[in-house]
């Protein structure tokens, strides 16, 4: 597989952060009467702000919902660990070479980054960077750009469906990372951990992936 840039998600693919998301969504669904696994099944790869749309009940303050979120996720730190692997792939790349897009908060993001011990991207594109949500391709389209290529340059690592969709429907090369592999089909290639992939640079520029 070749490309010109590599263009991360964050949550469950450069960070293992599924526990803390999974008890915050549980959380917030007991206070309302919810479905805590319902709400997960939308809720991976997606903002907050798009969630509590989605299921929050009628004449719910969503703004004040999304914050408390937000709130939660922030104080949240020490569960939050890199990827097997994660660490030693970015530390292959330059700057101008890589971009994450989250749909976490910028704050959030920032935080979780340094909790995993993952170095801090020149481009990161969070949440309030768009005016959509995953999976529409939005953030992905606008990280290349910002990287001075087209999103069919890029190479998309994802974990979740509306992620890979969104990378999908930029244009990209995806690559599929973790263990929810019942998404396989979606993606050009799955690895379970960046442990399983090595990094070659072509001679005229742009990179190889090995699996």
């Amino acid at each position: 597989m070749q490309g010109q840039i590599f263009l991360f998600d964050m949550d469950g693919t450069l960070i293992d952060s599924n526990g803390v998301i999974e008890g915050i969504w549980h959380r917030w669904a007991g206070r309302h009467g919810l479905d805590g696994h319902a709400v997960l099944a939308k809720a991976h790869g997606r903002q907050a702000a798009e969630t509590i749309q989605l299921f929050a009940p009628e004449g719910v303050d969503q703004v004040a919902e999304t914050d408390w979120i937000n709130e939660q996720a922030a104080m949240e730190t020490s569960g939050i660990k890199a990827v097997p692997g994660a660490k030693a792939f970015l530390s292959q790349l330059r700057s101008g070479e890589w971009a994450i897009v989250t749909s976490a908060k910028r704050f959030i993001a920032e935080q979780w980054l340094a909790a995993a011990g993952l170095p801090q991207p020149e481009i990161l594109i969070a949440a309030e960077d768009v005016s959509r949500s995953k999976p529409d391709p939005e953030g992905y389209r606008l990280a290349a750009k910002r990287l001075g290529h087209e999103a069919s340059e890029a190479i998309v690592f994802e974990d979740a469906q509306a992620g890979i969709e969104a990378g999908r429907r930029a244009g990209a090369r995806i690559v599929g990372i973790g263990s929810a592999n019942h998404f396989f089909h979606l993606a050009d290639t799955w690895i379970s951990s960046f442990r399983q992939v090595d990094l070659l640079r072509e001679p005229l520029g742009g990179f190889r992936l090995r699996f």
